[in-house]
């Protein structure tokens, strides 16, 4: 019978927020039991939520990891240029390991983990959630049946208001906060399962060109007329469709970032407008951002060591955030979209009148996409629990990515983002 495993949270934000929530809904399989963040605030609203000791509680890593091992494994939800400084240690001191995406932000982070987590033969699995989700399993298992794979065309489409909430006005927004490009922070979900679809055909990539720029957010592309903050001096508010207080207020979206500010306080309606108006971040304009050369649109093509190819382009700013994929095959293709949770599988038949057999499938109907538990259409709960299968002695499932697949699709990122400021085709191996 599998034991409970107990986890440490590195980092009680968002993120680590959502894959600690499974330890609520499966409190049988897994439980939190350490909690190290520096902000005091956070640290005890993680801690009063998952009911862990203060003995237990750390400020930093080096004041957690001066102590014995006292959990199975940790999960780190820090951001991202903290990821390989803050696994480092932890990996030394004996823990097992689930990382938030990206897990590194140069080669050379990546290597550093690579070897540490060799040398010390810890386990790390890193949060590439979407491998998780019933709607590319199903993709990947239809592949399987479509022949050798030739080409897979995807995308990702971020709306507007996630493009300005995180992108613009957070933490991703440029490559001096976070130390990632948007093709890394954003969309290394997206290389990922591309090269996942390909794993079974033994191709690596091997080549990539890419292009893309900031076409929308550019200073000089600023109202003119328009104020510093939306809801103290833009004449705008009411119309732009970046407004803090339309978004933020009215719609009611992405709390969990734009009230971080305000954790403690009462969130009352009157005191989000004064934040917004006053000194939240979330409420200066869209084009007063240093984005430091972050793109809010780029398109990658890989090519494969067995000939195949890949496309992907990541648009910020469409009205509906949106993934789309479609693998064609010697035999046959698949196409779907990810939050429709529908996709079809053509197989070739020329003996009929189309040319093509072809099967709709619908998993809003026959499955756990919408409404499934926990985000990403139920993966970040099927992540969690895999994790947990895997330190108990099971073995790696196929949506697992290990640190070795990771290595692979973060190297392939690296590349692509290198070929767009080049304006070359880059060798990946």
């Amino acid at each position: 019978m599998d034991k409970l495993i107990t986890a440490v949270l590195v980092g009680a934000g968002n993120r680590a927020d959502v894959y600690a929530s499974v330890a609520k809904r499966h409190p049988d399989k897994i439980k939190i039991v350490g909690i190290v963040e520096p902000d005091e605030k956070r640290r005890e609203l993680m801690r009063k939520k998952y009911d862990v000791s203060a003995e237990t509680c750390f400020s930093s890593v080096e004041e957690f990891t001066a102590r014995e091992k006292f959990a199975d494994a940790v999960i780190n939800g820090t951001m991202d240029h903290l990821h390989v400084i803050t696994s480092v240690p932890i990996l030394k001191r004996g823990y097992d390991l689930l990382l938030e995406k990206p897990f590194a932000v140069n080669e050379a982070e990546m290597k550093l983990l690579n070897d540490t987590a060799k040398m010390c033969g810890r386990r790390v699995v890193i949060c590439h959630v979407l491998r998780y989700t019933e709607f590319y399993r199903a993709i990947k298992r239809a592949a399987a049946g479509i022949g050798d794979i030739i080409s897979i065309e995807m995308c990702e489409h971020v709306n507007y208001h996630h493009m300005a909430v995180s992108y613009v006005r957070g933490k991703w927004r440029s490559e001096k906060v976070c130390f990632a490009p948007m093709l890394l922070a954003k969309s290394c979900h997206d290389i990922d399962i591309m090269l996942w679809m390909m794993k079974g055909s033994g191709a690596l990539p091997s080549s990539v060109a890419s292009f893309g720029s900031d076409f929308q957010f550019g200073r000089e592309r600023k109202p003119e007329g328009a104020g510093s903050r939306c809801m103290a001096d833009c004449p705008f508010v009411n119309e732009c469709i970046f407004s803090a207080k339309a978004n933020y207020l009215a719609a009611v979206r992405w709390g969990q970032y734009v009230w971080r500010c305000l954790d403690g306080e009462e969130l009352t309606d009157e005191r989000k407008a004064e934040s917004l108006r006053k000194d939240n971040p979330y409420g200066r304009c869209v084009w007063d951002f240093d984005r430091d050369g972050n793109v809010d649109h780029q398109n990658v093509i890989i090519n494969f060591s067995n000939g195949a190819v890949g496309s992907f382009s990541m648009i910020g700013g469409s009205a509906k955030s949106e993934r789309n994929i479609h693998i064609i095959g010697t035999r046959g293709e698949v196409k779907g979209t990810f939050e429709d949770s529908k996709y079809v599988v053509r197989r070739m038949a020329p003996d009929t009148k189309a040319g093509y057999i072809e099967e709709a499938h619908d998993l809003r109907v026959e499955g756990d996409m919408i409404g499934a538990s926990g985000g990403h259409g139920g993966g970040d709960e099927n992540l969690v629990l895999d994790f947990v299968k895997y330190i108990n002695g099971h073995e790696v499932s196929d949506s697992c990515a290990t640190l070795e697949d990771s290595t692979v699709s973060h190297l392939t990122v690296f590349r692509a983002d290198e070929a767009r400021r080049t304006g070359s085709v880059v060798k990946i191996y």
